[in-house]
């Protein structure tokens, strides 16, 4: 299939590369979602981009001023690892000053684009306070064991209920079983802090239901593939965090959001203006 945009070819090896490079990415979200790989389609949308690219290379060429020679010159030091050693000087100095050219166009979008009012950053912060809330949250200490070819699961499991035995009738302190935890070299027997949500629910219902310095029962994590006996040491409830803490990751969040929409706008504009020849 031979493609041209306003008269410029775009080859097929180049979106064969650009299907390469979609690839790995795009497999990982079929998977996620439980679908199949459709080549075809990814195909086309590599084809897309490769479109949408040239369409923006176009417009830079045709409002973009020439960079100076400084500036190519500091471009080309910058990305030069970035660069094939099979093309040659000029060829790579033809690439900086389109990405030049290219990401000046880019800028220039989104210097158009208006920051957002107060007001709106008001409604999105009431509108979305789930995502403004730090879950409730646990620090606990633990003792673990991983089981190997030299101690099986099973193994595993009644060595930590005889040490919990042992702590609870104190004949042996907290303090002093956490040397025995398979990885207290790594870190000493605290567990990263755990966030609701964070684990399978039957799990989480054991640890949060868990009061001050006392001590759970055996559980296993299987994504770490391990056996547990943990000590609440902390519990933090849920807390929403003030609008002021939030401010700027609000305002750059729905910046980004409205540069990408006018992005996207003069993407579809230079589309519909544009000569695409599929033959």
């Amino acid at each position: 299939m031979s493609i041209t945009v306003n008269g410029v070819e775009i080859k097929e090896d180049a979106v064969i590369k650009e299907f390469e490079r979609l690839l790995p990415e795009y497999e990982v979200y079929v998977e996620k979602n439980e679908g199949v790989v459709d080549e075809a389609q990814l195909k086309e949308w590599a084809l897309e981009n490769l479109i949408e690219v040239e369409l923006l290379r176009q417009e830079a060429e045709r409002t973009q001023s020439e960079p100076s020679a400084n500036k190519i010159k500091l471009y080309m030091d910058e990305f030069s690892a970035d660069l094939s050693d099979e093309i040659t000087d000029e060829e790579k100095r033809a690439m900086c000053v389109r990405d030049i050219k290219v990401r000046g166009l880019i800028k220039s979008v989104r210097k158009n684009v208006q920051r957002p009012s107060e007001e709106q950053l008001r409604e999105e912060y009431n509108n979305n306070i789930e995502l403004f809330t730090v879950p409730e949250a646990l620090k606990l200490a633990h003792i673990c064991r991983v089981p190997s070819a030299l101690q099986d699961k099973a193994q595993a499991f009644i060595d930590l209920l005889e040490l919990k035995k042992k702590i609870e009738s104190s004949e042996i302190h907290w303090m002093d079983a956490l040397s025995s935890s398979d990885t207290f070299n790594d870190d000493n027997g605290l567990f990263d802090t755990i966030f609701r949500g964070m684990f399978p629910a039957e799990i989480e219902e054991k640890l949060f239901a868990l009061k001050r310095f006392e001590i759970s029962d055996v559980i296993e994590l299987e994504e770490y593939g391990s056996l547990h006996i943990f000590r609440m040491l902390i519990k933090r409830d849920a807390e929403l965090l003030p609008f002021e803490d939030v401010r700027d990751d609000i305002t750059n969040r729905l910046f980004d959001e409205a540069a990408e929409e006018a992005l996207n706008g003069l993407i579809d504009q230079l589309k519909s203006n544009a000569e695409i020849v599929r033959a």
